[in-house]
């Protein structure tokens, strides 16, 4: 028979982990916005040439800089510092898969957390929903800083289901689709596809912007309205993308929505939807937990979903087959046939 732990084995390494884990993204969102990792990339790798290069004083910078090694961001030699293979691919500002931006939300999201314990008190989201004017803006904002992500996981997307081999000429609907990065990836690979970009209409002037800038202008069609309220028609779409959607209205609107989808889909068509996915008994991993504890935080009734879950909405909204995959980490891809 075992015995119990004796007080005195039990480490407090996790709850410190955790208590000290704020500073950590702080420190690497000061560091992206300083530009450091972009000046290690550029052979500024010493802390004196970092401090002359980004003007800034040696002893701040050096603890930063060691900071960023404890955290696992740079590596260290005796006078030199040089960027791990994930600070390379999304940390430089040149990268095309620069994060820069999602990550210097942070100032942003700590304003809303700190009423943490306010909202589990009262069930309130922390920040008001405000008027059309700031939830567009909020929206375009977003759009824009996760444009690396969404797009990166649109490739994965798209060559998994054989667009431009076996699926050719596709009729797209991309449902609140922000900067167009989750359909942008499917109209590049087969430019036979078109593409009806729904989101409202100020978003929309975002999204042209993304078009323009992957010259697929031909390809793409626009669609103003809130989604919630948009009709997309009957038997329309060989696919229809919520890349990222359902998180943020919470399960009644997000199964109205499927069903929409599932009248607005040609026989055969497919939804996928693109979320952060959690195990389907909510306990692991933990950015999927926590990203559903910042929607209690940030709507009214946003939350994370599993994959039996959607799977369970699918099934009866009519849809036959239903399965999932990984695409750029975290997200997960719910794919469902009409």
């Amino acid at each position: 028979m075992k015995t119990p732990a004796a007080s005195s084995d039990i480490q407090p390494q996790l709850i410190f982990n955790t208590h000290w884990s704020a500073a950590g993204a702080l420190a690497l969102a000061t560091a992206v916005e300083l530009e450091i990792f972009s000046a290690i990339h550029e052979n500024h790798t010493t802390v004196e040439k970092l401090s002359r290069h980004l003007n800034l004083p040696l002893r701040p910078l050096r603890i930063l800089l060691d900071a960023l090694v404890g955290l696992g961001f740079l590596h260290k030699s005796k006078i030199s510092y040089k960027l791990t293979p994930e600070s390379k691919t999304y940390l430089v500002k040149s990268e095309p898969r620069y994060l820069g931006g999602v990550l210097t939300r942070i100032y942003k999201n700590f304003e809303a957390w700190k009423d943490l314990k306010e909202v589990i008190k009262t069930g309130r989201p922390s920040v008001p929903a405000g008027d059309n004017h700031h939830r567009t803006q909020f929206f375009t904002e977003l759009a824009r800083d996760i444009f690396p992500t969404s797009y990166a996981s649109s490739v994965i997307i798209a060559k998994k289901l054989g667009v431009g081999k076996s699926l050719k000429g596709l009729k797209i609907l991309d449902v609140a689709c922000g900067s167009g990065a989750w359909s942008l990836a499917f109209a590049l690979a087969d430019r036979a596809t078109q593409v009806t970009a729904q989101d409202l209409k100020e978003v929309l002037d975002l999204t042209r912007q993304y078009v323009k800038r992957f010259r697929l202008e031909n390809q793409y069609q626009y669609l103003s309205g809130d989604l919630l309220n948009q009709e997309f028609g009957r038997g329309q779409y060989d696919l229809i993308i919520l890349g990222h959607i359902c998180h943020g209205i919470g399960e009644a609107e997000s199964r109205k929505l499927i069903k929409k989808c599932y009248d607005a889909l040609k026989p055969s068509g497919r939804l996928l939807i693109g979320e952060i996915v959690p195990n389907d008994l909510r306990t692991g991993e933990a950015i999927t937990l926590l990203f559903g504890l910042e929607m209690v935080v940030n709507t009214l009734h946003g939350d994370v979903f599993t994959a039996k879950e959607f799977k369970r909405w699918l099934s009866l909204s009519g849809f036959k087959k239903v399965g999932s995959f990984k695409a750029l980490y975290p997200a997960t891809v719910i794919v469902g046939q009409k």
